[in-house]
C-alpha cells in the first residue's frame, strides 16, 4: 500500500488535465473565429462563404466544427467570420448579400438607350421646332415624331382622338409603327391641380400601353420654361413661358406609380426671357441650344 500512494496522486491530476482539455474542446465560442484549441475538425454543415449562417457546424474530434478545429471559423460556427448581420439558425452571423434595393432606378447609359430601336416622341408644334436639331444629335435612324399643333394633353388622353392617327414624320429605319420607347410631352394650359393633371396622364398611359404594346418605357417631358420657371412678364403670352406647379407634381407621382417604366425627364429651362417668341414657342438660336441640351441627354438615357 506504501508503493500505490505515490502513483495515485499522479494519475489524478493527468485525469483531471485531460478532463479540462476535452471540456476546453468541447465548448467553442459562437463569436466568429474563436472556439477550441483541438485539432482535426470537420467543416462542419452550416456558414457557407455567401454568409447564410447554418446550423453552427459539425464538432471535430477534439474541436468545435472549424476546418482548423476551431470553433466559428468561415466554414465552422456561425457562418462567415467577415460577417456583420443578423444571426443565423446556429447563433452566428450571417452576411446578407448585395444591399437591398431601395426602389430607386439606376441611372441609364449610352449601351440601354442604344437598346431602344424605335423612340416615338408625341407633342404638340413647339416639340417639333427642336426635333430637327435633335436628330443631329441622337441617332435619327431611331427616333421618329407625331405632333400637331395644340395636341394637348387631354386629347392624348383620348384614345379615339384623331391625334393617335396623325403621320409619322422623319420614321425610324425599322419598326417604326412598333417602337418601343415613346417620349410623351404633354400639355395643358388651363389645369392648375394634380386632380385634373394626374388622370389625363394615367390615361394617355393606358392608351399608349393598348396602342403600343411594344413599348417598354415612358418618359414625360414639358416644353422648355422660363429660368427658374418663373413667368417672363412682358413676354408674348406670358402665361405659357412656365410650367404650373401642378404639372410637376403630377409628373412626379405619375412616376412613382409606374416605377421603372414611367420616368420624368428634367425640366429643362431657356436661358432668357428673349428666348420666347409666342410663349412657348422659342427663337431659332434658343431652338438650336435646346435641342441639342435634349438630344445630349437621350444620348444616355
Amino acid at each position: 500500500m506504501g508503493a500505490i500512494c505515490p502513483v495515485k496522486p499522479r494519475l489524478s491530476i493527468a485525469f483531471m488535465l485531460a478532463v479540462a482539455s476535452a471540456l476546453s474542446a468541447c465548448s467553442g465560442s459562437d463569436e466568429p473565429g474563436s472556439g477550441g484549441s483541438g485539432s482535426g475538425g470537420t467543416a462542419g454543415t452550416g456558414g457557407s462563404p455567401a454568409g447564410s449562417g447554418g446550423t453552427g457546424g459539425g464538432a471535430g474530434t477534439t474541436g468545435s466544427g472549424g476546418s482548423s478545429g476551431v470553433g466559428g471559423s468561415a466554414a465552422g460556427v456561425g457562418g462567415s467570420d467577415a460577417s456583420t448581420d443578423a444571426p443565423g439558425s446556429g447563433g452566428g452571423k450571417t452576411d446578407a448579400g448585395p444591399p437591398a434595393h431601395d426602389g430607386a432606378v439606376p441611372e441609364d447609359d449610352g449601351a440601354a438607350s442604344a437598346s431602344y430601336v424605335c423612340s416615338l416622341i408625341l407633342g404638340i408644334l413647339t416639340t417639333s421646332e427642336w426635333f430637327g436639331g435633335f436628330e443631329k444629335v441622337v441617332d435619327n435612324a431611331r427616333w421618329e415624331i407625331k405632333f400637331q399643333d395644340s395636341a394637348h394633353l387631354e386629347k392624348w388622353a383620348d384614345p379615339a382622338n384623331a391625334v393617335w392617327s396623325l403621320p409619322i414624320t422623319s420614321p425610324c429605319a425599322r419598326n417604326a409603327d412598333a417602337p418601343d420607347r415613346i417620349v410623351f410631352m404633354g400639355t395643358n394650359y388651363d389645369y392648375d391641380t394634380v386632380e385634373l393633371f394626374l388622370p389625363k396622364y394615367i390615361a394617355v398611359l393606358n392608351n399608349i400601353k393598348a396602342k403600343y404594346p411594344t413599348v417598354k418605357r415612358l418618359d414625360v417631358m414639358t416644353y422648355t420654361r422660363a429660368p427658374g420657371n418663373q413667368e417672363c412678364i412682358g413676354a408674348n403670352r406670358s402665361p405659357y413661358s412656365y410650367i404650373k406647379p401642378a404639372q410637376d407634381e403630377a409628373i412626379a407621382k405619375f412616376v412613382a406609380l409606374n416605377p421603372g417604366f414611367v420616368f420624368a425627364a428634367p425640366k429643362w429651362e431657356v436661358q432668357a426671357c428673349s428666348d420666347f417668341t409666342l410663349c412657348p414657342h422659342l427663337t431659332g438660336p434658343a431652338n438650336a441650344v435646346i435641342s441639342k441640351t435634349i438630344g445630349t441627354y437621350f444620348l444616355t438615357h
